[in-house]
């Protein structure tokens, strides 16, 4: 089992759904983390400088993603409803894992994270988390070691105030708290990178013979990834012909979505209904 899939697993393993109130429990279905991966890893698209995310498409992936998403919390919450707050949003490490895993250039990745991560939240405990998350997957993938002092200097050394003139969420005021909230993750990471390095660097080759179909999936997203930071894939460009296409509501109706591929509806219910897809079951509320 490679790296990239023992990250994956690892940290996707768990976020999985058993059915929706007793209905597709045969399914693949998922909580909104991982379904907030699969949207950056279908995002994907490719820069003057690396691989970075594609917003053009990310936001239709988002407006539909509102209708299907299992689960969330309060910063989401508020991002739904068009409010960007101060709420910590626990989304974000599953976002920008594809970024870390696909890229070598770290100036680059850690400019594509802050572009992500202050779309949902202008919480700075969030966006530290998701920085250290990619210094310990950038470093475990480069090096096959978590280096405690390589995360600890990428931490100290990471400005936030250049990232400034770019986004107006980023004033003084956050910077401030930012920087308070750096001294505390640098007197407490010493444990919080023991437990991640226990996580990662544990292998899961029990599963090697025994995947269900949900870390099938999740293999084919490695497979995915490795593929495009190779180069031996293209990564399809987004087009939004089809942006306003109807699709007809109706039991066993087949059809070609522009974001889901290709899709049947397998349940109608007065204020739901339920579509297949080659990423999984997904229930749509009618809002």
């Amino acid at each position: 089992m490679n790296k990239t899939e023992n990250i994956l697993l690892d940290l996707l393993n768990n976020e999985r759904i058993k059915d929706y109130n007793g209905f597709g429990s045969e399914e693949i279905i998922y909580n909104y983390k991982m379904q907030f991966f699969i949207t950056s890893c279908k995002s994907l698209n490719y820069k003057e400088k690396g691989i970075g995310i594609d917003y053009n498409r990310y936001d239709e992936e988002i407006k539909l993603l509102k209708y299907y998403i299992n689960g969330t919390n309060r910063a989401l919450q508020d991002f739904f409803n068009g409010v960007v707050g101060k709420l910590e949003d626990d989304s974000v490490v599953y976002r920008i894992i594809p970024l870390v895993i696909v890229n070598e250039n770290l100036d680059f990745i850690e400019k594509e994270i802050v572009k992500n991560i202050i779309l949902t939240t202008k919480n700075s405990k969030s966006l530290l988390n998701g920085l250290l998350y990619s210094y310990v997957l950038f470093d475990y993938l480069k090096n096959d070691e978590i280096n405690f002092e390589n995360i600890k200097y990428n931490i100290i050394k990471f400005s936030i105030k250049k990232h400034m003139d770019s986004y107006n969420s980023i004033d003084k005021k956050y910077i401030l708290n930012f920087e308070k909230n750096r001294v505390k993750l640098l007197e407490e990471i010493e444990n919080i990178l023991m437990d991640i390095k226990s996580r990662i660097k544990s292998k899961n080759d029990s599963l090697e013979d025994n995947k269900d179909d949900y870390q099938k999936l999740i293999i084919s997203f490695s497979n995915y990834l490795i593929n495009i930071k190779k180069g031996t894939i293209d990564i399809e460009n987004f087009s939004g012909d089809s942006l306003n296409k109807k699709i007809k509501i109706t039991e066993g109706n087949v059809f070609d979505h522009y974001l889901l591929g290709k899709s049947k509806i397998v349940k109608r219910d007065k204020s739901e209904f339920y579509i297949k897809t080659k990423y999984g079951l997904f229930k749509f509320r009618k809002i």
